[in-house]
């Protein structure tokens, strides 16, 4: 986090807003970071704690330990385009040392996108919430942002988020496809070619969407799931039919059965797609019952027009790792869906994704033993919260050059 991309010298050279600078903006911004780091699920955990908890800040800060007051005062006044640019500068950093170099799966760059809710409130509200009515017809107020994160091949990095915005007088607050494409384009024009392929759930199968993929230099592979959609009744049409019909394949206890044509058209989307329908098969075992066979039916449209069916059937599956890694490690041990501090919701997201990052990079950069291990990130918390408590880590912190 040092050595590598300075983070701590970065965050030394943040502009101040306050007026009172009782105490440096490293004391709060640097400890906050560590300890969204360490998953603790509040500040007033951190900053209002018993002897353990000051024992670890005193370890890890030089200098008065600030009050939650303080922490919360200087986010919500702090630039968010700062966080945000040393978030963009450890992507920076991470495509100069070529991490990716091999691919996330098969050889290619693969992204996923998708929307997160971080949380939800009747009673609080800012200026950047979103709106809704609940069940009960009480109004609710939310932050959603789309993330963007490489699947397949760990580490899972998070290249890029961005908050939906609302509603602008009468109109209607901003969708996940909108935000969507605001991001692919912010991250094309910040970190030229970013990726070789996205990968998105049935909601992104839009053709101002595809058409913003193919314009930013990417290919897409998204889920296709409507049935009354003019393409897929036109494929399911030719396949039943046995027109492409490809060679079946297995894939650990699955078998895999195939159907592949392309050169099917959307209105509006001058690309041609290219349809694939699997029919997944495999047997559940358990003690109890007698094997049961499974089933299950993946549809997916793609503007790639070389990858053969067997990777394109891997990209979709990998789509999960957002969901399953990247979201679930926000939500239950980042703690993503808690509100540390409504008015600086986007500063502190900034500062959970460079977490997230930080530590997968670090787990699967530095620790090589880790990936196929039986140790789960939760362990590595626990060791490292246990650590603070005996480590000089303000050592490292404010060092030379640091």
């Amino acid at each position: 986090m040092k050595i590598v991309y300075k983070i701590p010298q970065k965050i030394k050279c943040f502009s101040d807003p306050r007026k009172r600078k009782s105490i440096p903006l490293f004391n709060i911004v640097m400890p906050v970071l560590v300890f969204l780091m360490l998953q603790y699920e509040s500040f007033r955990t951190v900053f209002s704690a018993p002897e353990s908890m000051s024992k670890r800040l005193k370890n890890c800060i030089k200098g008065k330990i600030p009050k939650i007051d303080a922490v919360r005062d200087l986010l919500t006044k702090m630039d968010r385009e700062e966080i945000r640019r040393l978030h963009e500068e450890t992507i920076d950093t991470l495509k100069r040392n070529r991490v990716f170099r091999e691919g996330t799966i098969v050889g290619y760059v693969v992204v996923g996108l998708d929307g997160v809710e971080l949380f939800s409130s009747t009673k609080k509200s800012c200026p950047a919430c979103l709106n809704r009515k609940n069940r009960n017809g009480e109004m609710e107020h939310f932050h959603y942002s789309v993330v963007c994160m490489t699947v397949g091949r760990s580490p899972h990095v998070i290249l890029g988020q961005e908050m939906l915005k609302p509603k602008d007088g009468g109109g209607k607050d901003e969708g996940e496809l909108t935000g969507g494409k605001r991001l692919i384009e912010r991250l094309r024009k910040r970190h030229g070619h970013f990726a070789d392929v996205i990968v998105a759930d049935a909601l992104y199968l839009n053709a101002p969407f595809i058409n913003t993929i193919k314009e930013n230099g990417l290919e897409a592979v998204i889920r296709l799931k409507d049935e009354r959609r003019l393409v897929f009744q036109d494929a399911e049409g030719l396949f039943n039919r046995g027109e492409g019909k490809k060679k079946t394949f297995e894939k650990g206890k699955k078998k895999v059965e195939v159907w592949d044509l392309s050169g099917f058209a959307m209105q509006n989307c001058p690309h041609r797609l290219r349809i694939v329908r699997y029919h997944e098969m495999w047997e559940e075992k358990s003690r109890k019952k007698k094997a049961e066979k499974k089933e299950r039916w993946i549809w997916l449209v793609t503007t790639l027009e070389e990858a053969v069916y067997e990777v394109l059937w891997e990209m979709m599956n990998h789509r999960w790792d957002i969901e399953e890694n990247g979201f679930h490690q926000l939500k239950t041990y980042y703690h993503a869906k808690h509100c540390y501090c409504h008015e600086a919701t986007e500063v502190i997201f900034y500062l959970q994704i460079i977490g997230f990052n930080m530590r997968e990079l670090y787990l699967y950069r530095r620790i090589r033993a880790f990936e196929g291990s039986s140790v789960s990130r939760k362990s590595v918390s626990r060791i490292f919260c246990d650590e603070l408590q005996i480590e000089k880590v303000k050592n490292i912190l404010y060092g030379e050059g640091g």
